[in-house]
């Protein structure tokens, strides 16, 4: 199972890589062709994209965590076969109506939430609606996702994703170009090539299927069983994606919407750390939901600490680029001195936020994998409490800085109450060893990117600036790599088992 499991992080990574590779690309494309402020309603997308995940009720996650058993089942039943046709059926019914109630708020939210000077209202309109048109596909995209990734086909479901990523990109720039450089011609081809994807990934997922679970129909009887943990994973899901997004949601009435684009920005940049999660964690799931299946407890605490400690040593080495060095990294990536200026501390103190909730990934993962769906949602209701006008008041007084500020302490919180409760449920005792991995590389990557920060020489141009967070970037790997016991032992175990083959 293992070399599954490593398999499909590879492909995880690659697929992550290239769909990073693309944004970084387009992005100052997409900035010198539509000017900030359109880009603040592309930000305003990605927020809507990120949102359509978390939209699907949990149906996704659902789908991911049913065909992952079913994998590990000897036999396959009537409600098994309904199930997988069921939640797809499920999922298109709640993006159209998320993508209607979308359409109809659309006129307030731009006639009374947005603020803009060099855009025409009809056009923030126009762009409005064509997200809401796009997000029954992109409800429909997260679920197909969620089911290949349970069916451990994650090499076709990057395949599929990456290609699709690359396409939207050189096609939105190549009609901003030849066409007209205007927003609506940038959100027509998002939306029309996000519904062949899905229709794609529609039929990946069909074929994907053991011949035993195709053939079924919709019936909402199957998924009586389910329905507490899909609602339990939705409330998580929804509270959570409120507290990740409150801040833009927030800023998107308080900030000019070039402003706005600016922080959307930052926080975009900052994400690139969960970026480096993901692979691992789509990986991992339907793995812990078979030794959860199978009940053995002993190869589950060992995988969940070893993967645990994996992400951080993915997630630090560019975390610690990020915080120490956020105004060069901008001036580098969009070659505009004003970007940096503007969107240096909120990437800085956002990405500080990002690496502490990347940090708890794989442990929301195991929750899952158990079948409790119900802490997340508990404890991002309460924090939801304290976060919403912690946020308003902060933002008030210093902007993106200030929400960026109320990011961490929200994750700051979470690490330490959340992780306790759910240790005392889910693998009781191991919450001081899941600690204890994490931190020895954290303080360790902390004090050479510290080190880096203080003694870089002034006045480095863009060869010597790039040479030298190259060069930081790489010591802070090693260092990682080098202070995580566990991952360092199973890499040197695999290599060598590796050489003995050859």
């Amino acid at each position: 199972m293992i070399p599954t499991v490593a398999r499909n992080i590879l492909a995880n990574v690659a697929g992550a890589g290239l769909a990073m590779a693309v944004f970084l690309v387009v992005v100052p494309i997409y900035l010198r062709l539509l000017g900030a402020e359109a880009y603040g309603l592309i930000g305003l997308f990605t927020t809507v994209m990120v949102a359509s995940t978390v939209l699907d009720l949990g149906l996704g996650a659902t789908l991911n965590r049913e065909v992952a058993r079913l994998t590990a089942r000897a036999a396959t039943t009537a409600d098994d076969r309904d199930v997988a046709i069921t939640l797809e059926a499920g999922g298109w019914g709640v993006g159209l109506l998320a993508g209607a109630l979308f359409a109809i708020a659309a006129p307030g939210i731009a006639g009374r939430w947005l603020t803009f000077s060099h855009l025409a209202p009809g056009d923030v309109r126009g762009a409005l609606w064509l997200m809401a048109a796009a997000l029954p596909a992109l409800v429909a995209r997260s679920l197909y996702l969620a089911g290949l990734n349970g069916l451990q086909r994650q090499g076709l479901a990057n395949l599929v994703q990456v290609t699709g990523t690359v396409v939207r990109a050189i096609a939105s720039v190549t009609a901003l170009r030849l066409i007209e450089p205007v927003i609506g011609v940038f959100f027509t081809v998002q939306v029309t090539l996000l519904l062949v994807e899905t229709l794609a990934l529609a039929v990946a997922l069909r074929r994907a299927l053991p011949v035993t679970a195709r053939g079924g129909r919709v019936r909402p009887a199957a998924l009586r069983s389910l329905l507490g943990f899909s609602f339990g994973v939705s409330g998580t899901m929804l509270l959570g994606f409120a507290l990740m997004s409150i801040d833009q949601i927030v800023l998107s009435a308080i900030l000019p919407l070039a402003e706005f684009g600016y922080y959307t920005l930052a926080v975009s940049a900052a994400n690139a750390v969960g970026q480096l999660v993901q692979p691992v964690t789509t990986a991992v799931y339907p793995r812990f939901s078979q030794l959860v299946e199978q009940g053995d407890d002993t190869a589950l605490a060992e995988e969940y600490h070893f993967f645990s400690q994996l992400v951080a040593v993915l997630v630090l080495p560019l975390g610690a680029i990020l915080i120490a060095f956020p105004g060069e990294l901008l001036v580098l990536w969009t070659h505009d001195s004003r970007v940096a200026q503007a969107a240096a501390v909120v990437l800085a103190l956002r990405a500080i936020g990002t690496v502490l909730n990347a940090l708890m990934h794989v442990p929301h993962v195991l929750q899952l994998a158990f079948g409790w769906s119900t802490l997340g949602a508990g404890v991002n209701a309460v924090a939801l409490l304290l976060v919403a006008p912690a946020t308003v008041a902060l933002s008030l007084a210093a902007g993106g800085a200030g929400a960026a500020g109320v990011y961490i302490a929200l994750n700051l919180g979470a690490i330490v109450a959340a992780m306790a409760r759910m240790h005392r449920r889910v693998l009781p005792g191991e919450l001081l060893r899941w600690y204890a991995r994490l931190v020895r590389p954290a303080v360790a990557v902390a004090m050479v990117a510290a080190l880096s920060r203080a003694t870089m020489p002034e006045g480095l141009g863009t060869i010597g600036l790039l040479t030298w967070l190259g060069a930081t970037g790489a010591v802070l790997t090693g260092v990682a790599l080098a202070a995580a016991g566990g991952v360092r032992r199973r890499v040197v175990a695999a290599t060598a088992q590796r050489r003995a083959a050859r």
